[in-house]
């Protein structure tokens, strides 16, 4: 602790002195300056510096050559000539879809009333093995979204989505494809 305190009391007593003193250092000379002592120095207002102050000091542009050089434009990127519909919220966006939404019901709830759709769909409820019910709901799909098209035909791509999804269903995909009853009734086992 006594060494910390001197070495402390000697910093303070000696930071003093070091501010004190106002003396500039001076800057060495060029190497050419140091050879020739006796010379008279150079007047200090032809010396050049950091920052030009003077028109003299000040070097012009090489003659001929453009103060900001012209570069080419690059192409122009043509828009397509069709307007592209511009909305004026994603509120929009989504009321229309909605709206889309609610025509899809009430055109589905329409095709689910024709005779037809709805002798298909008792007809698949009735069968009993799960090949023959795969089947008839493959062809009550695309029964109930042909009619929903006929009805509405402004909604063909949304329909043809949906035909596709519940068809994609009934597919079986993670175990062999199943044979028709039929092929199988008939097969080696039949003959016994």
């Amino acid at each position: 602790m006594k060494r910390l305190t001197a070495l402390l009391t000697a910093t303070l007593l000696t930071a003093p002195s070091l501010f004190a003193e106002d003396k500039v250092p001076a800057l060495r000379g060029s190497p050419a300056e140091a050879r020739e002592p006796s010379a008279p120095s150079a007047p200090s207002d032809d010396r050049l510096e950091l920052i030009p102050t003077k028109p003299a000091q000040i070097m012009p542009l090489p003659a001929g050559l453009p103060l900001i050089p012209e570069i080419p434009l690059p192409p122009s990127r043509s828009r397509p000539e069709s307007p592209i519909r511009k909305r004026d919220s994603v509120t929009a966006d989504s009321e229309e879809s909605v709206k889309q939404r609610i025509r899809l019901r009430e055109t589905k709830t329409k095709a689910q009333r024709d005779p037809a759709v709805q002798a298909e769909w008792d007809r698949a409820g009735g069968l009993r093995t799960d090949y023959e019910k795969r089947e008839t709901m493959k062809s009550y799909y695309r029964l109930l979204y042909g009619r929903m098209t006929k009805i509405d035909p402004a909604l063909k791509a949304p329909i043809d989505i949906l035909l596709q999804e519940s068809l994609a269903r009934l597919d079986q995909t993670k175990i062999a494809p199943t044979q028709p009853p039929s092929t199988i009734a008939s097969g080696p086992r039949a003959a016994r």
